[in-house]
């Protein structure tokens, strides 16, 4: 799970780089910055819960405002309690997602791709460097191009690839243009 702990760490770094004044600029998938940092934290929290057993249903009640006063610290805590929840996760159990019942494996993608395109996300939307681990980039990618067409049939990462990236786009490009985003 390293590149768990590196994509954690990464998101984790960017939202420590965030200007104050960036939290109400829009960004590439279409709300805040602080609402970016905000479906993250709940998305890490709402993973706990959901590899703890919970229904969808269950797993996503009480959601609304996971940041609070100090978003940062949040962002922390939930990241570390989905790091542990990971790990001690029994791998053979569906999880009952709200799009479906998926396997640990899907699962593992799909937050995965959560952290690292909603850490490019915020540079976009905070003005700051938009280049991301490289590790995080090429291991993300290596996990996702086998399955890129069940996870767009889940509508969670906007429109898909665009077709027009040239042949020698970057790793990192043909990684956010698979998960909708126009870099």
């Amino acid at each position: 799970m390293d590149i768990f702990e590196t994509a954690t760490a990464e998101f984790e770094r960017i939202v420590a780089a965030l200007p104050s004044d960036s939290w109400g600029n829009a960004t590439p998938c279409d709300v805040t910055v602080r609402e970016v940092v905000g479906h993250v934290a709940g998305g890490n929290l709402f993973a706990v819960r959901l590899l703890a057993g919970a229904s969808a249903a269950d797993a996503v009640a009480g959601l609304d405002d996971p940041l609070g006063d100090n978003p940062l610290s949040a962002v922390q805590a939930s990241g570390a309690d989905q790091l542990a929840a990971f790990a001690a996760a029994d791998k053979t159990l569906p999880l009952h997602h709200p799009s479906g019942d998926i396997s640990y494996d899907t699962f593992v993608r799909f937050r995965l791709g959560e952290l690292v395109v909603h850490a490019w996300d915020l540079t976009i939307g905070a003005h700051l460097d938009p280049t991301l681990d490289n590790s995080v980039v090429d291991a993300l990618w290596t996990m996702v191009e086998p399955h890129l067409g069940d996870m767009q049939k889940m509508n969670a990462f906007g429109d898909g690839p665009s077709g027009t990236l040239p042949p020698k786009a970057s790793p990192q490009s043909r990684l956010l243009d698979a998960f909708g985003r126009r870099p």
